[in-house]
């Protein structure tokens, strides 16, 4: 499939952008553009200094400003899903020292942000666990009164004999609050893999990244009935940060099947060999999937059949995102190109819920999400590419993950060198 095949450019009305949007989608629905968050030029962060406290201090006086939005934003939600502004930095107080126990390097980085933005620690952590938080809420909710609303994201991979060019991709559009700030952050570590990952304002850990070893992972949101039953132990971003530190898949796979998450989440992690796997984990025990046909994908649900998990009656349009990507892929396995997979993730089946997600003008503010971030990692050449907000109203943004060792921009890395697994 060509990448262009079944789209073409809308100018829209009072913005200097072009939006491709897919052939025939319904202008109607596009009319309700102006529920949306003006759309800012991605952010990216280079974030180079010695230490991971300098690199944080580094990311907090870059970022000052938005980190104290996320705050507030943060707060908002946590609200209206119960958990009041004591609660919840309460809560961000007393996993500072579990993370300080967890992983020296992320409480660095936190006090580096705070340091950097003049916040106090407690406000930084607060974002650092604002995936406890929510989605120990999101437990409750199933539990106590199921059929509201929660945000999503649609995963995947693809293996090398599913591809036109015989490489492997893995990407996803991860969906969340529009009003979040997001940026990419550009780690450049001594001590370190270098990494491409996009993360949120006062966010240490990535949303979902790429390491200079060609390791790449995305995730999915998931709820069981276990969440928060111990809700004091380390937090889901602090594994991220342990992805992008890891030089073998194994060490990666390792970093989540011996966690100590207190939430359900899904990763799938892809390596520039093509081996991929698939992760679902709960606060007590992990479940694997692996490719069929050279495609892995996810979406919000439990799909091992191992847990019966509750995110999908919060968000029922989980059921119908997961199903749609795989099939979409399937189709065209053997001719699968980086077109494809942006068609791909512009799909608009079941819209506003879908692949690419808009806010539903139907939910009250507190309830609403679209698609912050759009990407397709290719993992042999360590490229990124990279959209922010939903990808049918932008043109995905390329970035090369910088050398580790010569400090080159634009690695040569070739496609049929060997790779340690």
């Amino acid at each position: 499939m060509s990448e262009e095949a079944g789209w073409h450019a809308t100018v829209v009305s009072g913005a200097d952008a072009v939006f491709k949007t897919p052939a025939g989608y319904d202008s109607a629905f596009m009319s309700q553009q102006s529920h949306y968050p003006p759309m800012a030029d991605l952010s990216v962060g280079v974030l180079d200094g010695e230490t991971p406290y300098e690199r944080g201090r580094a990311h907090g006086e870059q970022f000052a400003a938005a980190i104290e939005e996320n705050v507030d934003t943060y707060l908002d939600r946590f609200a209206h899903n119960g958990v009041d502004e004591a609660t919840a930095r309460e809560h961000a107080t007393r996993f500072v020292p579990i993370i300080e126990d967890a992983k020296e390097a992320y409480a660095e980085g936190m006090h580096g942000v705070a340091e950097g933005s003049d916040l106090p620690l407690e406000a930084v952590a607060l974002i650092n666990v604002r995936y406890e938080i929510l989605f120990s809420a999101f437990a409750e909710q199933t539990a106590d009164a199921p059929g509201g609303e929660a945000d999503g994201c649609t995963a995947f991979g693809v293996q090398g004999e599913a591809t036109a060019d015989g490489k492997p991709y893995v990407g996803q559009n991860w969906d969340w609050i529009p009003e979040v700030n997001t940026f990419l952050m550009d780690l450049r570590r001594p001590e370190k893999p270098n990494a491409l990952a996009l993360t949120e304002a006062g966010l240490v850990g990535g949303k979902f990244g790429l390491n200079e070893h060609g390791i790449g992972y995305v995730v999915n949101g998931l709820v069981s009935a276990e969440d928060g039953d111990d809700p004091y132990r380390t937090p889901s971003h602090v594994a991220h940060l342990d992805l992008l530190d890891a030089t073998r898949l194994g060490e990666a796979i390792g970093v989540i099947v011996t966690g100590d998450s207190p939430c359900s989440g899904n990763v799938l992690l892809g390596h520039p060999a093509g081996e991929m796997i698939d992760i679902e984990s709960t606060p007590e025990e992990s479940f694997y999937l692996y490719p069929e046909d050279g495609v892995l994908t996810h979406a919000n649900h439990f799909e091992s059949g191992q847990n019966r998990g509750s995110f999908e009656q919060l968000a029922t349009h989980s059921l119908c995102r997961g199903p749609r990507m795989q099939r979409l892929l399937e189709r065209e396995v053997g001719e699968i190109d980086v077109g494809t997979l942006k068609d791909t993730l512009r799909d608009h089946f079941n819209e506003p819920s879908s692949i690419c997600s808009h806010v539903d003008p139907e939910l009250p503010d507190h309830e609403i999400g679209h698609t912050n971030a759009s990407v397709i990692m290719d993992l042999q050449d360590r490229r990124l590419l990279l959209t922010e907000g939903p990808p049918c109203e932008s043109e995905y943004e390329e970035f090369h993950l910088p050398d580790h060792h010569s400090g080159s921009e634009s690695p040569n890395f070739k496609t049929n060198r060997e790779y340690t697994i």
